[in-house]
């Protein structure tokens, strides 16, 4: 009896083939068993699956136990406030944005697919830090195998469009139909209804390349395209044109508060905030500062989103971003 495989189970089981790591190749694995179909054709492929499934799950326990862990070299450790990736096609200008707003030095060449590993930078807004990680170009031949993992691992995105580009519409249209090939949606806001075999990521549009000849009637027709679908921000890395304004959206991405600390009795510690997800409470906020605290926590104040400063809020208070909050146990 044939199989039938669904798309679905054929791209996970491509993933699969591509996958380096232990962990990858279980997350594929479950994958395909979730969207195999289930007849008479498909029971010795199934049997097949849970097979190797078990024996990769005893091979990451045995890891486990000996404190070994598989280190892909694509892997980066995220840092600071969150982690911004920035993909797009060649030339785009990626790793000039990289370069103008980090302390990092990526290669920055007029050639095509002069990245060709993730490379991460630091980047400062106002009293945090947010990491930037340069990525290896999208074509319509060319993408590497990894860049689903990469993403999936992410907190956000930067999607750059060439504006100096005849091609920048097709360009642009490429990295997305690419990427959702991998189960990656890059999208303005998650929507509340979600196909559970995709990943959604928060991006901004970034219409780099501002200062070239015909940018502007370029990005007036980007905006027609992309303007319900993405936020979006043209710049120039020749210029500086944006590039402050590209911080504070890249803040935006990431959908997060910053939150201090008052030990009762005393100031602020206004230098180095909590960064909290929004919609957070102050008993999330009691979980970031001591785990201990969660339980022990008998009262809290806040001076910023309650309506008087300083006054006692319940746990269950939601906290907004500038919010100071003086925890008693």
């Amino acid at each position: 009896m044939p199989a039938n495989l669904t798309p679905d189970y054929l791209a996970a089981e491509e993933r699969f083939r591509e996958a380096v790591t232990i962990e990858d190749k279980i997350a594929a694995l479950e994958e395909m068993m979730a969207v195999i179909p289930k007849h008479k054709g498909t029971d010795h492929l199934r049997g097949d699956l849970k097979r190797r499934l078990s024996k990769l799950r005893e091979l990451q326990e045995q890891q486990r136990r000996s404190g070994k862990r598989e280190a892909a070299p694509w892997r980066v450790e995220r840092q600071g406030a969150g982690q911004v990736l920035l993909v797009g096609p060649p030339n785009a200008g990626k790793s000039a944005i990289v370069a103008r707003m980090t302390h990092a030095h990526p290669t920055v060449a007029d050639y095509p697919f002069t990245t060709q590993m993730p490379l991460p930078g630091m980047m400062e807004f106002e009293n945090v830090q947010i990491q930037l990680v340069d990525t290896p170009p999208i074509s319509a031949d060319y993408m590497e195998g990894w860049m689903g993992d990469l993403l999936r691992r992410a907190d956000g995105c930067l999607l750059v469009a060439n504006l100096a580009s005849d091609d920048w519409l097709d360009e642009t249209e490429v990295v997305l139909r690419r990427l959702r090939e991998k189960k990656i949606v890059l999208c303005g806001e998650i929507p509340p209804e979600r196909e559970p075999i995709l990943v959604y990521r928060r991006t901004l549009l970034v219409g780099n390349k501002w200062d070239a000849a015909d940018a502007e009637a370029r990005w007036e027709i980007l905006r027609e395209v992309y303007a319900e679908q993405f936020p979006m921000i043209p710049v120039s890395t020749q210029t500086g044109e944006g590039l402050e304004e590209l911080r504070r959206r890249t803040w935006e991405v990431l959908h997060v508060i910053r939150v201090y600390s008052k030990p009762p009795g005393q100031k602020p510690d206004m230098d180095v905030p909590f960064i909290l997800k929004e919609g957070s409470t102050v008993l999330d906020l009691a979980a970031a500062v001591h785990k201990d605290f969660v339980e022990k926590l008998k009262q809290a104040r806040v001076w910023g989103s309650a309506r008087f400063a300083g006054q006692s809020v319940e746990r269950t208070h939601v906290l907004r971003d500038g919010d100071i909050v003086e925890l008693h146990v």
